[in-house]
Parts: structure tokens; C-alpha cells; sequence
């Protein structure tokens, strides 16, 4: 991309790309920006029917998101606070612990970044799939996975926890 950055390129000693972010260069990038909003790229393998097992289905997303804010101090989440559909107070995570609010949380040996949903734009996430190294259109590899892979949810998510190994550019 023209006049965009990447956070993290690194290369491997056997000279392959390894295109992630490792959870210490995700917390770097989001202090350093607090707030802001970041484009992130996500890759994650995509749970199969065990008929399907050989198959390599990867999802990819496409984001604008924010880092290193208060979850408490989100308008909408005050909002719905106010209006009960949300407990009064942080009932805190339904999992894992914070290993350095509000950016780290660490469950079961492995890390997430928390990032909340961009905030003055209307980006739509972009979402594509490969099986076995070529893109295909979700209604192919949809019959192949899990139904929990494809959950659709009308209200945008108020925060996003999302494994460290899956974020594979932030471009700045």
C-alpha cells in the first residue's frame, strides 16, 4: 500500500517472511498511538468437519480498531449501562486475567490484545478466505467448517480479544 507502514515485517533464518505481530510489539504500537485508529490484519485457521480436516481454510479480516482505551469510558457501553442492557458495574473478563491492562490478557498460555471498534468511521470489516493456499468465496468452504465459524451477530462487538499470533500487520 502506498503511504502506509507496516509495524512488523520480520524475516526468519531460513529466510521465509514471518508476517505477525508478537504481543510486545502490538502493546509498543498501541501505546505509542493510544486511541487512535490503527488498520490490523487478522489470520486465523478456520475450524473444519472432521471430513474436512485436510483442508488449509484461513480466514483473513481486514480492520480499523483502537487500542489502549478504557472500556468504561466507551460511550456506547455507558449507554447501555444506562438503559440495562449491560450490568451497572465491570463484572471484569469472562476469562483469562490481565497480564497489563488494558492492552495484554493472558488465558491458558497463550496472549490477546483487547482493541475496540474504530471510532468516527464507518469501515466495515473486510473479510476473505483461502482453502489450501487459494481464495475462495465463503459460500464454498461454509458447508466444510464449523457452524460456529460463521456467527452472525447484529450488534457490532463493543471489544475485540484477539490472540497475539493471529495479528499478522498493523499498518500504521
Amino acid at each position: 500500500m502506498r503511504g502506509t507502514k507496516s509495524a512488523y515485517n520480520k524475516t526468519t533464518t531460513d529466510g521465509k517472511s514471518e508476517n505477525k505481530v508478537n504481543i510486545e510489539a502490538i502493546k509498543t504500537i498501541v501505546k505509542s498511538r493510544k486511541g487512535s485508529n490503527l488498520s490490523v490484519i487478522i489470520e486465523r485457521p478456520v475450524k473444519t468437519l472432521s471430513a474436512h480436516k485436510g483442508n488449509n481454510i484461513i480466514k483473513t479480516t481486514k480492520l480499523v480498531i483502537r487500542g489502549g482505551v478504557e472500556y468504561d469510558n466507551i460511550g456506547l457501553v455507558q449507554e447501555k449501562r444506562e438503559d440495562g442492557s449491560l450490568p451497572s458495574e465491570n463484572a471484569g473478563l469472562p476469562w483469562g486475567e490481565w497480564t497489563e491492562y488494558p492492552l495484554h490478557i493472558s488465558h491458558k498460555g497463550s496472549d490477546y490484545a483487547r482493541f475496540y471498534p474504530a471510532s468516527g468511521i464507518g469501515f466495515t470489516p473486510k473479510v476473505s478466505y483461502t482453502m489450501n493456499g487459494v481464495e475462495v468465496d465463503k459460500s464454498v468452504i461454509e458447508p466444510l467448517c464449523l457452524a460456529s465459524e460463521f456467527k452472525k451477530s447484529e450488534d457490532e462487538p463493543l471489544c475485540f480479544t484477539i490472540k497475539s499470533e493471529n495479528v499478522k500487520d498493523i499498518i500504521l
